[in-house]
């Protein structure tokens, strides 16, 4: 399958490939100085980052609002168009909180925010002076679409949040956190199947302000490829009624919050396919300039037939985005259509970015894993990407089930009836 590109497509592509192609900084390190980890280090560091300018300028770009509705001044860019940017990004090892705070956050808000919430944040979001992140990640919980155990509790006419949040992207510089919880006094407990979409779950804008909310606590860190984010803690942190999106409406947030979960995970593919791509050609050429044994390492059948599976690696991976994003825009009946996508595109991209960053990391020996190579970055980004929401071996189990519980293969002109109850058995195997 090959995606054909339309004029507005090619434009995002290029544009991205020849603006990152010159700003090599935006792979460096988020913060300037202080420690790698520890406790919150306070307001006056909270937005000391080096690549602030870099974030502008990806305003100027229209980036921040490509995803975003026009009615808030974004360009309404769907799967398709997310998705190549996000490839760029993976390409030149891009760093910044797009996928956190503009994928999921800001999505969220425009999607279920009441008109006020939306006007307050999104114009200042989409010019770069404000910044959003989604705390949803758990202790003990790798399935992104579980319900979560943080609990909402009302008290008077505001709430108090109580629990954990863990890998939040952006928390010590964002302006506010998305936070997911469950609306403890709906008197519905947590259900056991990650797909069900009334498990009373609600989202909750946390000013940050000038300082650590009360109640709220951040231990910096950084993640295996350097992204940097914090361990949070509720302690009972108190908002306003007006805080939860959607306020008055029931605080039903999880087919939203699935959905575009779905998605982001699908736009991590996209951004993965790029940092492959990446590692394969700089591989590529690394293999035709070092010598051994008195000839190049890419005269070697053994290199040669490696070189061949890595690219056949990019190429699978890459369709199975474009078949993600294509099915996402052509429009989806449910939440569970799209949890179903990310989970076959995560499964199989997944496996290919193993295989790749493994691969590249093999053929350039020793030096793979040195910071002097951006194969070494590469390498810890795909590995990020490959436990991130969940394994591939935990997708395709996931994607094996949804297919299994659809009953859609039945119906299959292709496969003779003689054949079906294997294909079952097979099902049931993979899914068990």
């Amino acid at each position: 399958m090959q995606l054909t590109l339309n004029e507005q497509q090619r434009l995002i592509e290029e544009s991205a490939l020849n603006f990152l192609s010159r700003q090599p900084e935006v792979t460096g390190p988020w913060y300037e100085a202080g420690p790698e980890s520890g406790p919150e280090p306070g307001p006056e560091s909270r937005h000391n980052l080096r690549w602030m300018p870099m974030w502008r300028a990806f305003a100027e770009m229209g980036w921040l609002g490509l995803p975003l509705p026009a009615q808030a001044g974004g360009f309404d860019g769907g799967a398709v168009e997310t998705g190549l940017l996000m490839r760029a990004f993976g390409r030149y090892g891009v760093n910044m909180p797009y996928h956190g705070g503009i994928l999921l956050a800001a999505r969220m808000l425009a999607a279920i925010g009441t008109p006020a919430q939306r006007d307050r944040w999104l114009p200042a979001v989409i010019d770069g002076s404000r910044r959003l992140t989604l705390a949803h990640d758990e202790p003990q919980c790798h399935d992104p679409w579980a319900p979560r155990a943080t609990v909402a509790r009302r008290e008077g006419s505001g709430w108090r949040l109580h629990g954990a949040k863990l890998l939040v992207p952006d928390a010590d510089g964002a302006d506010a956190l998305l936070v997911s919880a469950r609306i403890e006094n709906e008197g519905r407990a947590p259900k056991p199947d990650a797909d069900a979409e009334r498990d009373g779950q609600a989202l909750f804008l946390v000013p940050m302000r000038d300082s650590v909310a009360e109640g709220l606590r951040l231990h910096r860190c950084h993640t295996v490829d350097g992204t940097a984010a914090a361990d949070v803690w509720l302690d009972g942190a108190h908002v306003e009624a007006d805080a939860m999106l959607g306020a008055g409406d029931g605080g039903d947030a999880a087919p939203v919050l699935h959905r575009l979960l779905a998605e982001g995970a699908i736009a991590l593919c996209w951004e993965a396919c790029g940092a492959m791509q990446a590692a394969f050609e700089r591989t590529a050429a690394y293999v035709r300039q070092r010598e051994q044994f008195g000839r190049p390492l890419a005269s070697f059948q053994s290199v040669q037939h490696t070189l061949a599976e890595m690219a056949v690696c990019c190429e699978e991976a890459i369709a199975a985005c474009e078949l993600a994003a294509l099915r996402v825009d052509a429009g989806l009946r449910d939440a569970t259509d799209a949890v179903a996508l990310a989970a076959m595109a995560k499964s199989k991209v997944g496996r290919a970015a193993r295989y790749v960053s493994q691969q590249a990391v093999q053929l350039h020996g020793g030096m793979g894993v040195s910071e002097e190579l951006p194969i070494a970055g590469l390498f810890r980004k795909l590995t990020r990407f490959q436990q991130q929401d969940g394994s591939p071996s935990w997708h395709a189990a996931r994607y094996g089930r949804a297919m299994l519980a659809s009953g859609a293969w039945r119906d299959s002109r292709t496969l003779p009836s003689s054949d079906r109850s294997c294909a079952e058995a097979t099902t049931t195997w993979i899914c068990n």
